[in-house]
């Protein structure tokens, strides 16, 4: 019994498999980008920290919003 053709059908399933995956994570990020409602990443420019700048000194930050409560404690 030839058995050759059993790492081409699982690298082809798996490739497939991939693929569908990507292209499903894909539209779900689209929609979420497209909500409204949706929560904003920490580090968006305007999510709850103001983006990255909570990695900046204390005396450069500009729009500090003061009744966020920290997000690494």
């Amino acid at each position: 019994m030839d058995t050759a053709w059993i790492v081409p059908m699982l690298a082809l399933c798996t490739l497939g498999a991939v693929c569908i995956f990507a292209l499903i994570s894909k539209e779900r990020t689209e929609e979420r980008k497209h909500d409204p409602f949706a929560p904003k990443s920490t580090l968006a420019k305007d999510g709850p920290q103001g983006g990255v700048a909570f990695l900046l000194p204390l005396d450069q930050r500009v729009n500090r919003n003061p009744n966020v409560e920290p997000v690494l404690e």
